[in-house]
């Protein structure tokens, strides 16, 4: 029998070229089941550890080895892609089957060779897990309890998807908080495994259940996302301009998925809904890493759901390219301060995760370069300041990603590079008491004052604010303490960690002050962002208020009723409770579930009139109409106009077709899209059917001319 610290570098590279042997056949055979599984599995893993010990960095712990090595091996496809996508037109399908897996067979084992090389003589199996730690006298159930989570959200979106029964759901969403008060109940007894792991699993469950919700992709950017996939999809070729937008300048949205969908032979759809959701899942654990560094295990494990519970992060799949840039932004301020790490291997990674995060998505690479500069040019004011000389400490990771944004955005994406810089004139000009500032500042509440507790709309609303001001009154809290006891914060978390907490801070105050900001860029995902640096923050705070009351061991109590609160606000728990029906995901009759649900019979509708309609003759409808159009159309939609505003213009139409979604029919309302969704019944506009025909009708959608 092999012993394991006998299992040296040799057998560890045999093994990846068997796990790639086995890959391939699936791939190739087509296999079920075991061609997406282990093609997912692989490639999301294995490039990344490969070249975490070429870069000989086996001594890191387990958990920001398995995090460091899903990045690199995502921001590895995505260049690989890229690579092959400049072959066009000398490869006329360069993102297809056969080119990405013949290439990425020859970078495995390129990599392997290179790894075996750098660490034949150092490394055995034992460094490769680098995870030592007993069982004994620990508990075992609240490591393995939380597997149910995914179990139930697997089976109880599919329950609810074809009998809207939300039993299992709601079992599981209601085991969470049970279990949380469980494991801080027994922390002393608790594994430290149990933590990322019960972080992972919440999480995943919390993405799967957003993600399995219908049989389609549900949510309002990705539908535009996944319209730019099927553009890249169509010809194998990522091309801008065929469709100058910035959304199809995201190769986390083109490149990626595409890469994904050859490999595993997945309907793209479920690229989008599962194998998102497994990467999404990752970030809370980058979250906790980060924490970790500066906070008891409790602490940053309570950090981290603070990331987990936000409404943002459980809506996370109808942003991908946020949630991919995401990952890549916060494995960079992972590394900033991982300052224990070869001061070259950091740079290096520091500027190959900063390039992954501008190529994934615009506006988080716009936050993230803002928060990590400074922090960067820290150590050279700090050397000025006190030792009065010039020390161009990473002035080289600066310059190098400077211009690797300017061209970038210059060569390739000055798509994104004009919306960015619209964005700043409009802040200007607004700012200035510009044109339209008034109704820019009107518009702003719905995202920021709505927040603050200043739009309160009902019971369920204003619980919500309640729960997501007590958050906020709680960062301030620990943001007080830390000014109160700053040497001592300041010897704890170091000055740079500090910077981080104060830029974010003022941008938070930035998005409140000024108007077109949180238009432009929602309030709610800079915060959402800006968490890796304000989860200590909330911990610290709570620990404050603790010992204000006289009572500093309730500090974990006093950050999980909040967490609790907060957690059942952002699932929507507590319109459920108060007899509202509001959750997309358990709520069958709820407002925002006919908004985003998409049924088959909707899609077959129109399909039907893609391929019956009269050319040149505009489609009306609600704006419930439009993902459904972008689904069924794919890469023709923009061959075809949809008019979404019918029944807002409430004008008698000559010619055109009328299109009737699921909701329309059935339950004979309206929807109307905008800061809020608005149901309303659709008998005042029977009018609009005078004079015109049923043409098409299965019972879910109806089409009139």
């Amino acid at each position: 029998m092999l012993e394991i610290n006998k299992f040296k570098i040799s057998d560890w590279i045999l093994l990846v070229i068997l796990l790639l042997f086995l890959t391939d056949l699936s791939i190739i055979f087509n296999i079920p089941i075991l061609r997406p599984a282990l093609s997912f599995l692989f490639f999301t893993f294995i490039p990344g550890i490969l070249i975490l010990q070429i870069l000989r960095l086996n001594k890191i712990d387990l958990l920001k080895k398995i995090v460091l090595g899903v990045g690199l091996s995502i921001s590895f496809l995505m260049i690989i892609g890229i690579i092959l996508n400049t072959l066009y037109p000398i490869l006329t399908m360069p993102l297809s089957l056969n080119p990405v897996l013949i290439t990425l067979n020859i970078f495995i084992i390129l990599l392997s060779a290179t790894a075996h090389q750098h660490n034949s003589k150092t490394l055995n199996f034992k460094d490769i897990i680098n995870y030592k730690s007993s069982l004994k006298g620990k508990l075992l159930s609240p490591i393995f309890f939380p597997f149910l989570f995914p179990l139930l959200t697997v089976l109880g979106t599919y329950l609810m998807n074809i009998s809207q029964n939300n039993i299992l759901l709601l079992i599981m969403l209601l085991s969470i908080p049970l279990y949380l008060i469980a494991v801080i109940y027994n922390r002393d007894r608790i594994h430290p495994v149990t933590y990322p792991l019960a972080l992972w699993l919440i999480g995943l469950s919390i993405l799967l259940m957003y993600g399995l919700t219908s049989y389609h992709i549900t949510g309002i950017d990705v539908h535009l996302e996944y319209y730019c996939f099927q553009l890249t999809q169509l010809t194998s070729h990522w091309d801008l301009n065929a469709f100058y937008n910035a959304f199809n300048a995201c190769l986390s949205i083109t490149i990626l998925p595409q890469i994904y969908q050859v490999l595993s032979g997945l309907n793209g759809e479920y690229v989008f809904k599962l194998f998102m959701a497994i990467i999404g899942s990752v970030t809370p654990l980058i979250i906790y890493s980060v924490a970790r560094r500066y906070l008891d295990r409790k602490y940053a494990f309570l950090g981290a759901l603070l990331f987990i519970f936000q409404l943002f992060f459980i809506n996370l799949l109808g942003a991908v390219r946020q949630e991919i840039a995401t990952v890549f932004f916060f494995l960079t301020v992972l590394l900033v301060f991982e300052f224990e790490m070869n001061k070259w291997t950091r740079k290096l990674l520091i500027i190959l995760f900063l390039f992954a995060t501008l190529i994934s998505h615009y506006s988080t690479a716009y936050v993230a370069f803002i928060l990590v500069l400074p922090i960067l040019l820290w150590p050279f004011f700090d050397k000025l300041i006190r030792e009065r000389r010039l020390q161009f400490t990473n002035f080289d990771v600066i310059l190098i990603s400077l211009v690797i944004i300017m061209i970038w955005y210059v060569l390739v994406a000055k798509v994104q590079f004009a919306s960015g810089a619209q964005a700043v004139t409009q802040t200007i000009q607004t700012t200035a008491g510009g044109v339209g500032q008034s109704a820019l500042i009107s518009t702003r509440g719905a995202y920021v004052l709505g927040v603050l507790g200043v739009v309160l709309k009902s019971l369920p609303n204003t619980v919500s604010v309640i729960a997501n001001d007590l958050i906020f009154a709680t960062i301030l809290v620990g943001l007080l303490g830390i000014m109160r006891k700053f040497r001592y914060y300041h010897e704890k978390f170091k000055m740079q960690f500090l910077i981080g907490i104060g830029i974010s801070i003022v941008l938070m105050v930035l998005f409140v002050v000024l108007p077109y900001i949180s238009i432009a860029y929602d309030a709610v995902r800079l915060f959402f962002q800006l968490i890796i640096f304000l989860a200590p923050v909330f911990v610290i705070g709570g620990i404050v208020i603790a010992r204000v009351i006289k009572k500093p061991k309730w500090d974990v109590y006093i950050l999980l009723i909040l967490l609790l609160f907060l957690f059942s606000c952002s699932t929507y728990l507590q319109y459920s409770l108060l007899g509202v029906p509001y959750s997309p995901d358990f709520e069958n009759n709820s407002i925002v579930r006919q908004e985003t649900f998409i049924y088959n019979s909707e899609l077959v509708s129109a399909q039907w009139l893609n391929q019956n309609r009269i050319d040149n003759l505009t489609i009306y409808s609600d704006e419930n109409a439009v993902p459904r159009f972008s689904t069924a159309y794919g890469t023709h939609v923009g061959n075809f106009s949809i008019n979404s505003t019918l029944f807002e213009w409430n004008k008698t139409i000559d010619h055109g077709y009328i299109y009737l979604g699921y909701v329309n029919v059935n339950n004979h309302e309206v929807i109307e899209v905008g800061n809020d969704i608005n149901r309303m019944s659709i008998v005042p506009y029977s009018y609009l059917f005078t004079g015109k025909s049923r043409v098409y009708d299965n019972g879910g959608s109806q089409i009139w001319w």
